[in-house]
């Protein structure tokens, strides 16, 4: 079976295409049969046989020559535009360590979670558009997952069965201490990491079938080419089971919603290294892709 992904990218309007190394197709002219689904959503109502067409039509015609570079199309944010967007807080223990905090005790503590806006979301070589007056900039490699199926009350032993699929996050993040965080209420989340842009995600989804263990992949950031994060999912405090089995013990988990998982240790706000106006930001999920994006100054949005 040759492992593929598949993206959002802008035409006329959004469409769904199929990428195999590098390169991209319309799903479309794929299809064996009948209307190709036109969304995320229209995937994952039968997803496993969906991929499966895919794969076929892979394996009949497995010339690529023809297809198009992904670094020549406008590639979006790899969900529609209507996911709930849970993000896990501190939840690296070398993440934790950096930051000065004890060491957490699992079995006194459950993960953190918070919601942010899906129209904080940017795509693959989108620029991340610096607030107005924000000057600590942060970046912050993330593993993110996608629900194939509805989740409520999930254990975390069939947690998985759940996901459809992996991408990429970059949980951008202003810092500014004066501005982040209300006298009353602690934390501003949605003004720290849920404005316009703060979001890259991408650039595609990974079905989960080609990524065998997501508690053990590698990842890694870099700011113009220096390495600032270089760790793996293996320090999660909470695995990704775990918060599937937290978080849908709440609410019920839905088709396309995005489970990001959180950061490991070396954050900007951990070395006094904020991102500048010009500085591209490529973050890597080790068998699920690489995300860059460039930072720039609220003027030139």
């Amino acid at each position: 079976m040759t492992p593929f992904a598949l993206a959002r990218v802008q035409g006329a309007e959004p469409a769904l295409a199929v990428v195999v190394g590098g390169r991209a197709r319309p799903l479309a002219e794929l299809w064996p049969a009948g209307p190709a689904p036109r969304t995320v959503a229209e995937l994952l109502v039968d997803w496993d046989r969906h991929l499966d067409l895919v794969s076929a039509a892979l394996d009949a015609d497995p010339d690529r020559a023809e297809w198009t570079a992904m670094d020549d199309l406008d590639v979006l944010p790899p969900v529609d535009p209507i996911a709930s967007l849970y993000c896990c807080g501190a939840n690296y223990y070398d993440h934790a360590e950096e930051m000065g905090v004890p060491r957490p005790d699992k079995s006194t503590s459950t993960p953190f979670h918070f919601l942010l806006p899906v129209a904080a979301l940017q795509g693959h070589r989108g620029n991340v558009v610096r607030p107005a007056g924000v000057t600590r900039l942060d970046w912050e490699v993330e593993l993110a997952a996608v629900i194939g199926r509805r989740a409520h009350r999930v254990p975390a032993e069939r947690a998985l069965e759940h996901v459809a699929a992996y991408t990429v996050a970059n949980d951008v993040s202003c810092r500014d201490p004066d501005r982040m965080r209300s006298p009353i209420f602690g934390a501003n989340w949605l003004w720290s990491k849920g404005q316009a842009t703060l979001q890259p995600l991408g650039p595609t989804l990974v079905p989960a079938r080609f990524v065998p263990d997501p508690g053990a992949v590698a990842l890694r950031l870099t700011v113009d080419g220096i390495v600032r994060q270089n760790s793996s999912t293996a320090q999660m405090i909470f695995s990704l089971e775990e918060q599937i089995e937290h978080l849908s013990s709440m609410v019920p988990l839905l088709p396309g919603d995005v489970i990001v998982t959180g950061t490991p240790a070396g954050t900007a706000a951990a070395h006094d290294a904020y991102l500048q106006d010009g500085q591209v930001m490529v973050a890597e999920v080790e068998g699920v892709g690489r995300l860059e994006n460039r930072v720039v100054g609220s003027a030139g949005a």
